[in-house]
């Protein structure tokens, strides 16, 4: 796909880097041209200068874009951003990111948005990797859905490390939408037995961070361990099978 990224801060550049390593044509557009330059050392493809242009975005491609990621820092640049993807070049996929949650309910389809991630989480989830902790995180709204997806992090600590899918005592309507295993996406079948560092994406309804941690770490503490009479967890199994017929840069474990 051509993913075009406007904003090149500290989430658009790992944006950029992440969809650029699954095999994506991804552009940035940053307005700032030092960190524009930075950038391009860094060995992304980059169009300096503001995408509230729509000169700016036609030179990145938006014309035969699949998807636009507006993660710039203001939120009314934005929106006008994701109105210009959506309105005037067509480009069917448009996800944006909130800097202040004040303005959440402007990030609708009405403004051409079809998905809403919050900075404030997106940043939490830096810094979670770069420590290491391990905590539930809102990563987006699917306004059309009236979802939300939340990400959060196996520990040896958590109640669900050497369990199944299936086994996880998540709520109606909760479900998992996928695993990411060592860096790849692993399918998340019913019997997939979750290991210690394994990010499991659960589509949910918005504000259910704290039931989802609940289910991953009973006690409300990242350093707990599964709750009593729980059963005890299986060891972890080695790697299944070979690769199934599924999406492609999905791989079964």
């Amino acid at each position: 796909m051509h993913i075009i990224v406007a904003g090149g801060g500290l989430v658009g550049e790992r944006v950029a880097q992440a969809l650029h390593a699954s095999g994506n044509t991804v552009t940035v557009v940053e307005s700032d041209p030092a960190r524009a330059e930075v950038l391009t050392g860094r060995g992304l493809q980059v169009v300096s200068g503001t995408a509230c242009a729509p000169r700016r975005l036609e030179a990145a491609g938006a014309l035969h874009a699949d998807v636009l990621v507006a993660c710039t820092g203001r939120d009314e640049e934005n929106l006008l951003i994701s109105v210009l993807a959506r309105r005037h070049f067509e480009i069917p996929r448009v996800v944006a990111t909130v800097r202040d949650d004040a303005n959440r309910w402007l990030f609708d389809a009405s403004w051409g948005v079809d998905a809403a991630i919050s900075a404030a989480s997106a940043l939490v989830t830096l810094i979670e990797e770069a420590t290491g902790s391990a905590q539930t995180v809102r990563l987006a709204d699917l306004t059309d859905a009236g979802l939300a997806l939340v990400e959060t992090k196996v520990t040896a600590a958590s109640a669900a490390s050497g369990r199944t899918i299936a086994d996880l005592r998540l709520p109606s309507g909760d479900t998992v939408a996928a695993v990411v295993r060592d860096g790849t996406p692993v399918r998340a079948r019913r019997e997939l037995r979750l290991r210690t560092g394994d990010r499991v994406l659960i589509l949910t309804s918005p504000g259910a961070e704290e039931r989802i941690q609940d289910v991953f770490y009973p006690s409300g503490a990242a350093g707990s361990g599964p709750e009593p009479g729980s059963p005890a967890p299986r060891p972890a199994a080695g790697p299944e099978g070979g690769r199934s017929g599924g999406a492609p840069g999905v791989r079964d474990a």
